[in-house]
């Protein structure tokens, strides 16, 4: 099934994966501020140091964005799917997270936008 050159090749692959994988997860700094956009309208940008509720009027209503020590998220929003709802937190600079439907868009600022990643560069 396999030979000994496969299985060579795919622990070194599993190995160096295991190595990079805290270089590529750190290639990004954390933000320091949020903003938010509603229809592509920057609305206000806050320090992400502080846990708090910000309620935003979008297209179709009201969106409450979360801050935390998780990140930033959406937490409520008027829009059928939910999808903004059901990302991950955004924590690095140069993140997005977007309500389509609501046109509500949350954005990590920092003062270094994500790193060269030289991986894809």
């Amino acid at each position: 099934m396999f030979t000994r050159a496969d299985k060579i090749l795919i622990i070194s692959l599993i190995v160096i994966s295991a190595v990079f994988y805290p270089v590529i997860k750190n290639l990004s700094e954390g933000g320091s501020f949020l903003e938010i956009e509603v229809e592509g309208e920057p609305v206000t940008v806050v320090r992400m140091d502080q846990d708090r509720d910000i309620t935003v009027e979008g297209r179709l209503g009201t969106t409450i964005v979360r801050i935390d020590e998780s990140g930033a998220r959406f937490i409520q929003s008027p829009c059928v799917d939910k999808e903004c709802i059901k990302s991950d937190p955004i924590t690095d600079a140069g993140e997005i997270a977007v309500c389509v439907p609501n046109r509500v868009m949350i954005r990590v600022l920092g003062e270094n936008r994500v790193k060269t990643d030289f991986i894809s560069r």
